[in-house]
Formats: structure tokens, C-alpha cells, sequence
């Protein structure tokens, strides 16, 4: 598996932009005391919560890339897969989080 820079959050919870800001920040602060400097966060709203991108100067082993998410909040089914992928080596690429998921489309009454 290859190494890579960016850390990838789904956070399935809908909170008030107040208190998102002060999620990131948190997060940022994290990074900063573990000796990661951030290049850029980007994020999506999706049906349950966020989508985060965060990218770091640093490149980082895959094992480095999901404790680090774990650490940031990651939801944790989500890293328990991370972590199974890691340790038994079956995947090509063990950190998915999609952009878009299929939705269903509802009738409208």
C-alpha cells in the first residue's frame, strides 16, 4: 500500500456550524501537537454528517494514516475496516470514503 498525505474523516453526526468550527479546530490542534502541518481541510455535508479532507505536508505510511484518523474521530466501523484491511493486506487500497453515495429517490406526495 502506498503512502499518502491526506486524511480522510466521516464524522455521521449533524451538528450547528458553531460547533463544527470548534470540531475542526480541535482537530487541527491534535495534528499540530502530534508535529503534522496541515495543508488544506476540505469537507462535504452528506445525509449524516461530514465528509473531511485533510491534507498534510507530510507523507505518512497507511498504518500511520488510520491511527491518525481514529485519533481525529473517524466513525469506528469505518476504522475497524481500516484496520482489518491493514492487518490482513487484501486490498489494494484500504481508505475509501466516497464522494457520493446512490440515493434513493423518494415519491413526492
Amino acid at each position: 500500500m502506498e503512502r499518502s498525505n491526506v486524511l480522510k474523516i466521516d464524522l455521521d453526526v449533524k451538528v450547528s456550524q458553531k460547533l463544527l468550527e470548534k470540531w475542526l479546530e480541535t482537530r487541527k490542534l491534535i495534528l499540530e501537537h502530534l508535529g503534522y502541518t496541515i495543508t488544506k481541510i476540505r469537507y462535504v455535508e452528506t445525509e449524516k454528517g461530514y465528509h473531511f479532507w485533510i491534507h498534510l505536508k507530510e507523507n505518512l505510511e497507511p498504518k500511520e494514516v488510520a491511527e491518525l484518523q481514529f485519533l481525529l474521530g473517524d466513525d469506528h466501523n469505518r476504522a475497524r475496516y481500516n484496520f482489518l484491511r491493514l492487518k490482513f493486506r487484501t486490498f489494494h487500497e484500504f481508505n475509501v470514503l466516497f464522494n457520493r453515495k446512490k440515493r434513493i429517490e423518494r415519491p413526492q406526495y
